[in-house]
């Protein structure tokens, strides 16, 4: 028994965690492997209900606090391209510490939502008329935008006014290089 189309969409739409596990093989050629600590639950099975939870506007602010190299800057790269798969005019602004940074993430995002069996599920293309990896728009209006934290974000919107649904979001990744993650006066300014 094979599974349909809609039924693979109907599932991935369903499941932000198997969304993710899914292209990010299709992008990487690996397994998104879950590991099985004894006794609590995986943490990408707690932040991808915690992700789930902001989409669905159980909550508008979220902290997610782990450890370097543990897969937060990949899990948030999917939840915006799963949240398009939603809502092709969702817009968001990516944040990090440096411009450089925050246009890396932001190109892998469009790299995820440029493969074939993501237009082909979901029906979102990048628009032609802009195809910087920093800035680019969806065709349904939607759109991503880079900045590093010392950038001019004021003027900048994320989310759409007035709507009862999801619409986008400001994420903030990595603010500080590891190296200054202890001073207080460059903690202050970020």
């Amino acid at each position: 028994m094979s599974i349909t189309d809609n039924e693979l969409k109907s599932k991935l739409l369903n499941s932000f965690l198997l969304f993710t596990r899914v292209f990010y093989k299709l992008r990487n050629g690996r397994d998104f492997d879950l590991s099985y600590p004894i006794s609590r639950e995986c943490h990408y099975v707690t932040v991808a209900k915690e992700l789930t939870m902001c989409f669905k506007l159980q909550t508008n602010r979220l902290i997610i606090n782990i450890p370097p190299g543990t897969a937060k800057s990949t899990m948030i790269k999917y939840f915006i391209c799963w949240c398009f798969a939603h809502y092709a005019d969702c817009q968001f602004i990516y944040i990090s510490y440096s411009h450089d940074l925050a246009a890396t993430h932001t190109a892998d995002i469009k790299g995820i939502m440029d493969l074939r069996e993501y237009k082909d599920l979901f029906g979102i293309e990048i628009s032609r008329e802009s195809s910087a990896k920093d800035n680019f728009k969806t065709t349904g209006g939607g759109r991503v935008r880079a900045f590093g934290s010392g950038g001019a974000v004021t003027g900048q919107d994320a989310g759409l006014p007035r709507l009862t649904r999801f619409s986008g979001a400001l994420i903030m990744d990595d603010m500080h290089k590891p190296d200054e993650a202890h001073s207080d006066s460059i903690r202050k300014s970020v």
